[in-house]
C-alpha cells in the first residue's frame, strides 16, 4: 500500500516531538498477522497531540527507514480531526520468545511483556539501550554448542528471546547484565535501522551489586590473565593523545589508569598476564614501564616486566606481556617469542618465561597470548567467515592453538620443568575450534574444570560467552587450588557512574588461577 492515500482513526499511544507520534486502533481487527497501529510522521501535529486522543488523519502510506525492518508510517498528512480525549490507552498482553512474524504484526502497537526478564546487554545503556531477554541470560551459542547447525539453531532461540529497548526520556537506570526486570511496557517501534521496544516507563530493577573477589591464600601464588583494553601513555610525558587505539586524551588515560590500578589492588596478582599493551618496547616512557609504575602503585610488593632481546614484540601496535613481583617470583632463563605464519599480521607474537617461586624453588612455565579476533573480515579464502558460528580467521586461531602447544611443549622439555600454563584473550568461544586445539593437545582449560560451567569473560551484543582461558598441563593441575572469572567489567556498562573504582577498567573480565606449590618436594 505504500504511496497509498488512506484515512485512519485510532488513539494516540506515544508522542516523539519534533517528529510524529503512533496511533492504534482499539480492539483488535479480524487478522492476526497484521498491526493495529501505525507511526504518523507529521513534526506540527507532534507538538499538539496529546496521549489518549482519538484521531483521524488522512494521508499517504509509507516505509521509513533504510534497515531492512523499516517502518509503516502515514506521511503527507492532509488533514485531520480530533473525535475523542483522555480515553485509556489500548493495551496487547504479549510474552518472549516472539519470531519476526508476530513482532511485525505488532509493529508500532502497545504492548506489554508480562513476564520476568532479565537485562542481558547493557553497552550503550549510557546512550538509554539495553537489551532484555526471558530465561535468563543468554549465552553465545558456540559457547554451549559445536560449530555448525546446533549453535544456527540457537542463535535462532537467543533472537526470538530477546528485545531491544529503548529507555523514556534521560532516565538511565545502573544496571548490570544480569540485572532482573518483572515487567515492561512501551511500543513496538522502530528507530530508523530496525525493530525496537520504545519502554514508556524506566525500569524497575534492584541496584546491581560488585562481584567479591577473595584473596589469595597463605603460601599461594596469584597468576590474574588481563586484557587491559588498549593501555597505550601517549609519550609516556603526558602528551601525546589522542593514542593510536587507546585513550583519546591524557584525563582519560588517567582515569583508566586508575580503573586498573584499583582492580589489581584487589586481585592481588603476583604474575600479571596482559593484552593490549602498547607495543612501543620498554624504554622510560614506554606504556610498559608506565604499567610496572602504576602496579608498584597498587601497594602490592616491588614489580617488574619481563623483557626479550628485541626492543619490541611483534610489529602490531599492541602486544602481549609479563609482569612479576620479584619479592615472589624471579626469571629463570631468558624470555622466548614466538615468530611464524600465524602471528604475522594476524595474532600477536606469543611471549614465554620460566618462572621460579623464591619460597619453594618450584619451577613453572607461562606463555600469555592474544590470537586474531573476529573483526575485519576477509570476504573470501579460508578465513572468511563460513557461516558455522565462529566467524571470520576461525583457521587463523586453529593455527596460532597448534602452534602455541607445540612450542610450549618444547620449551619446557628444554626447561626442564613440565607444569606450563597457557594464559590470554583466544577470541574464541568455548565451544569452537581454536579452545578445543587446546585440549586436543592435551591441555585442561582451568576455569571449566575447577570453578565450573557456565562462565563468560565477555558479553556481545546481548549474548555471553568466554574469550579469556587459563590451559593447564597435567602436571601443573594437582597444584591448582583456585580459578575463577572475576566478573567486573564485561557485565557493567560503559561510559556510566559505577558503585566501584575498578568496575569497566577493561571490556574483558580477569582470570585468576591460584598456584599452591608449598606441599611440593623442592626439587624438580
Amino acid at each position: 500500500m505504500v504511496g497509498s492515500d488512506v484515512i485512519i482513526r485510532g488513539i494516540i499511544t506515544r508522542l516523539e516531538p519534533g517528529t510524529g507520534f503512533y496511533v492504534e486502533e482499539p480492539g483488535s481487527d479480524a487478522s492476526p498477522t497484521t498491526s493495529n497501529a501505525i507511526f504518523v510522521e507529521d513534526p506540527v501535529l507532534s507538538h499538539a497531540a496529546s496521549l489518549g486522543q482519538m484521531i483521524m488523519i488522512s494521508g499517504q502510506v509509507a516505509e521509513l527507514g533504510q534497515a531492512r525492518d523499516t517502518l509503516t508510517a502515514l506521511t503527507e498528512i492532509s488533514s485531520h480531526q480530533l473525535c475523542d480525549a483522555n480515553i485509556d490507552l489500548p493495551q496487547t498482553h504479549m510474552e518472549l520468545p516472539l519470531n519476526s512474524r508476530p513482532r511485525e504484526a505488532m509493529e508500532s502497537m502497545r504492548i506489554t511483556l508480562d513476564q520476568n526478564l532479565t537485562v542481558s546487554d547493557v553497552y550503550k545503556l549510557h546512550r538509554g539501550e539495553v537489551t532484555l531477554s526471558a530465561g535468563g541470560v543468554l549465552a553465545v551459542p558456540t559457547e554451549h554448542h559445536p560449530p555448525g547447525p546446533l549453535s544456527a539453531s540457537a542463535a535462532r532461540k537467543n533472537r526470538q528471546l530477546s528485545v531491544r529497548i529503548v529507555l523514556p526520556g534521560s532516565s538511565r537506570p545502573l544496571l548490570r547484565t544480569g540485572s532482573m526486570v518483572d515487567q515492561a511496557t512501551g511500543i513496538m517501534g522502530n528507530n530508523g535501522k530496525g525493530q525496537v521496544f520504545l519502554l514508556e516507563q524506566p525500569l524497575n530493577s534492584d541496584r546491581p551489586q560488585s562481584a567479591k573477589l577473595r584473596p589469595p591464600e597463605n603460601n599461594n601464588i596469584r597468576l590474574v590473565s588481563f586484557n587491559l583494553l588498549n593501555f597505550f601513555n601517549g609519550d609516556g610525558r603526558g602528551g601525546g593523545f589522542p593514542t593510536e587505539r587507546g585513550a583519546k586524551t591524557y584525563n582519560d588515560f588517567l582515569a583508566q589508569a586508575n580503573r586498573i590500578r584499583s582492580a589489581i589492588a584487589i586481585m592481588k596478582p603476583h604474575l600479571l598476564a596482559v593484552q593490549e599493551l602498547e607495543n612501543d618496547g620498554f624504554g622510560p616512557l614506554s606504556a610498559a614501564r608506565t604499567l610496572v609504575k602504576l602496579l608498584n602503585e597498587s601497594g602490592q610488593g616491588s614489580w617488574s616486566a619481563i623483557e626479550p632481546t628485541s626492543a619490541r614484540i611483534g610489529k602490531d601496535v599492541i602486544t602481549v606481556g609479563l609482569f612479576y613481583r620479584s619479592d615472589i617470583l624471579q626469571p629463570a632463563g631468558p624470555a622466548h617469542i614466538l615468530d611464524g605464519a600465524p602471528f604475522r599480521k594476524i595474532s600477536r607474537q606469543p611471549l614465554a618465561q620460566l618462572f621460579q617461586d623464591h619460597s619453594t624453588g618450584q619451577r613453572f612455565l607461562v606463555a600469555v597470548n592474544h590470537f586474531k579476533s573476529k573483526g575485519s573480515c576477509p570476504k573470501t579464502g579460508k578465513n572468511s567467515d563460513q557461516r558455522d558460528g565462529q566467524g571470520c580467521w576461525n583457521p587463523a586461531r586453529v593455527a596460532a592453538a597448534k602452534a602455541v602447544t607445540g612450542w610450549v611443549n618444547g620449551l619446557a622439555v628444554k626447561s626442564g620443568t613440565d607444569r606450563i600454563l597457557i594464559l590470554g584473550d583466544m577470541n574464541a568461544w568455548r565451544n569452537e575450534d581454536p579452545v578445543r586445539t587446546f585440549r586436543n593437545q592435551g591441555f585442561t582449560e582451568l576455569v571449566e574444570q575447577i570453578a565450573g560451567l557456565p562462565q563468560h569473560s565477555y558479553v556481545y551484543q546481548g549474548e555471553t560467552g568466554t574469550l579469556d582461558y587459563a590451559f593447564a598441563s597435567d602436571a601443573l593441575l594437582p597444584s591448582v587450588s583456585h580459578v575463577e572469572i572475576w566478573h567486573i567489567n564485561s557485565d557493567w556498562p560503559p561510559r556510566m557512574e559505577l558503585p566501584d573504582p575498578w568496575l569497566r577498567s577493561s571490556d574483558h573480565d580477569p582470570v585468576v588461577v591460584d598456584l599452591d606449590f608449598s606441599q611440593l618436594d623442592t626439587s624438580d
